[in-house]
């Protein structure tokens, strides 16, 4: 290996996109380190996940070695068709023959071995980027030995290639107040089994990737026969408990071949009991939409990849778009302009717009719960392809980004028609099937109905404001409550690991469980509203948070403490429907121990306490229907509620004297 002293470009990410950004410049001739936050990258296929590498990633690998081009086509498949199905019944062919079928982790590997024989580049493990400094341009890692290095990078160019949850984009918008990047979370988290070599089930081509509809089931052939069952958990679904289950109980192994079984039945004879048995062993995978408004910073820092523009899964082109950023920044380096960083920027962000805008949509697609809202995307949908059959204009993004003819046309002039039907026509196809709603209802005797995406009314703002802390607030329901509680008029403060914001909240990065980060969140408080997840590295992530904030209010005298656990927790678990109650102990038992923990605490924190637990989570629209029950109140509630209604609860709870020293189960 080539070590510089001062490296010329420093790369921090190394995946994909991170490797070939390193391996084509020093192509051009340059000195390259890359720091990569693992000390060990994911390498193996069992542990990975299934991508399609179209025409834009193929053409990153040609420009750094057509050898490695060779390698992906020996290795992939390609991918004739896609098939959508509604159970057995095939709703659609899209044809394609450009994509080729393989694994994130083995387009890592060809990419790592290449990057490992070049001499003028460095690779640095184990050091995670903690934050960067944009005006004394440093570089703060955190190392696998504990350790945190500084990195003096006044004399380099440096590349974040970080991933969604980039550390250097958050560190920017931190430092840069007119830098807002837009994150959404996609609502859904994907986990995969893999069936034995050379499994065949009847009506399974393998030369066709095929998508169930019903629960998102999509299936892709991999090297040596090898199918991979992606498997889609969607928030406060009721089988997400059971997919994102780490326990490969005989119980949970039927109830998953099932679920396979019903609602993707073609793909079920291609996985054994020892397949569905592995599933339970690997991990899930969830993301978020990212959407920035800048990418190139003075010259010194550059965005891109997931760390610029992240999307869906669906949309076929998150790790294809990144690896197209490599080669169009390569091209603008190779002109010899100073400004190479600011040129890509300005040729780049038009495309990266049309794209985000694309897969923002599929993201509220996905959480939608507004039936209009669905059936206007359905028919907008027909109507495009009845178009297409008569050779009139239609969107036709499917074809455009994998079909046939699918290649390196810009994601603007491809995107350009489906962009024009969303904002021109969709308005018009989802007032005409509203009007149709609504006139069905009438016709029933049925009362109307608001529109769940029309704007609300002008909300009362409160009269006395409170100081509210949200931990956990940049995500979630804490989002959802914090963004409730601007809206009436509160001075809220948002503490997030991520660095996330929420409108005009004040953000206070960090994790809570760090008793300096508790202290500075609290501190000037009158309410503090925990709201934070759970951890799969710590299975007492809620408790060790709540520990911290109970402890950092008593220091400062904040005495009002509204916590959200779950329902099952407590004793609560009669309030669950049947079949939740009977499942929820065995798939859920890791997360309710820690709330089980974490309510002792509440309870016994001398503060003024109000617990709040919710049936499972949905990420559809508030209702303003929800229903609560104390601990001493008889009856059931139902399985289901939208964070947005949870919130609403919170907000509640936070001014109603009565509910102090109340555990409450909130749902639907």
């Amino acid at each position: 290996m080539f070590a510089a002293a001062s490296p010329h470009t420093i790369v921090l990410g190394a995946g994909p996109v991170g490797l070939a950004a390193a391996l084509m410049l020093t192509a051009q001739g340059r000195r390259v380190t890359v720091y990569e936050g693992r000390d060990e990258l994911v390498l193996s296929d069992e542990n990975s996940y299934p991508i399609g590498v179209n025409a834009r990633g193929q053409e990153a690998l040609r420009r750094i070695d057509p050898d490695l081009l060779a390698r992906l086509q020996d290795r992939g498949e390609v991918v004739e068709a896609f098939h959508i199905y509604a159970g057995t019944r095939r709703l659609s062919r899209l044809e394609s023959g450009r994509i080729i079928a393989t694994t994130r982790a083995f387009l890592t590997s060809i990419l790592f071995e290449r990057a490992r024989e070049t001499d003028a580049l460095t690779y640095v493990p184990g050091h995670r980027l903690a934050s960067l400094d944009v005006h004394e341009r440093t570089l703060t890692f955190s190392t696998t030995s504990g350790e945190n290095v500084v990195v003096d990078a006044r004399d380099a160019r440096v590349i974040a290639a970080d991933g969604v949850w980039s550390a250097a984009r958050r560190s920017l918008a931190e430092q840069r107040p007119e830098f807002a990047p837009r994150v959404g979370e996609w609502g859904v988290q994907f986990r995969v089994a893999y069936s034995r070599p050379y499994a065949s089930a009847p009506g399974m081509d393998p030369a066709v990737h095929h998508i169930f509809t019903s629960k998102g089931i999509y299936t892709a052939t991999l090297a040596d026969g090898v199918w991979g069952v992606a498997l889609t958990a969607i928030a406060g679904d009721e089988a997400e408990p059971l997919l994102l289950s780490r326990e490969a109980s005989e119980e949970n192994v039927r109830a998953l071949r099932a679920h396979v079984q019903e609602h993707a039945p073609l793909a079920a004879p291609l996985l054994t009991h020892d397949d569905y048995v592995a599933y339970f062993s690997r991990e899930p995978f969830g993301g978020a939409v990212v959407r920035c408004p800048r990418l190139a910073f003075d010259e010194w820092l550059l965005l891109v990849g997931d760390a610029a523009h992240s999307v869906l899964p669906p949309t076929g082109e998150g790790v294809n778009s990144g690896l197209e950023d490599c080669f169009l920044l390569i091209e603008r380096e190779a002109t010899g302009s100073p400004t190479w960083f600011a040129d890509f920027e300005e040729r780049r962000l038009p495309d990266l717009a049309a794209l985000g805008e694309y897969a923002w949509t599929l993201r509220d697609n996905i959480s939608s719960s507004d039936p209009a809202r669905d059936a206007a995307n359905l028919v907008l949908r027909i109507g495009d392809a009845a178009a297409a059959k008569v050779h009139l204009p239609s969107a036709q993004v499917e074809a455009r980004l994998f079909g046939p003819d699918s290649d390196l046309t810009p994601y603007r002039e491809v995107l350009a028609p489906w962009l024009r039907q969303r904002r021109f026509l969709y308005p018009a196809a989802r007032e005409a099937v509203a009007g149709v709603q609504s006139l069905t209802r009438l016709v029933r005797g049925e009362a109307p109905r608001a529109r769940r995406d029309e704007a609300p009314e002008a909300t009362p703002q409160v009269d006395h404001p409170m100081r509210i802390t949200v931990v956990g607030g940049s995500h979630g329901t804490g989002r959802a409550f914090a963004e409730a509680a601007l809206r009436v008029g509160h001075d809220v403060t948002v503490v997030s690991r991520s660095g996330i914001g929420v409108g005009i909240a004040r953000v206070v990065t960090g994790d809570a469980a760090d008793s300096t980060v508790a202290r500075e969140a609290v501190t000037g408080a009158d309410a503090v509203v925990v709201t934070v997840g759970g951890s799969k590295r710590e299975p007492h992530a809620r408790t060790d948070v709540t520990r911290s904030v109970v402890a950092a209010m008593q220091e400062a005298g904040v005495s009002r403490l509204v916590v959200q656990t779950s329902l099952g927790t407590g004793g609560s678990e009669r309030q669950l429907p049947p079949l939740q109650r009977a499942i929820a102990p065995k798939l859920l038992a890791g997360p309710l121990a820690d709330h089980e923990a974490q309510e002792s605490l509440v309870r016994e924190s001398g503060l003024e306490w109000t617990i709040v637990r919710p049936a499972g989570l949905t990420n559809g629209a508030a209702t303003g229907a929800w229903r609560t029950l104390r601990d001493d109140e008889p009856g059931t509630l139902g399985g289901r509620v939208t964070r947005a209604d949870v919130a609403a609860c919170l907000l509640a709870c936070l001014t109603d004297p009565t509910t102090i020293g109340q555990s409450l189960g909130v749902s639907g």
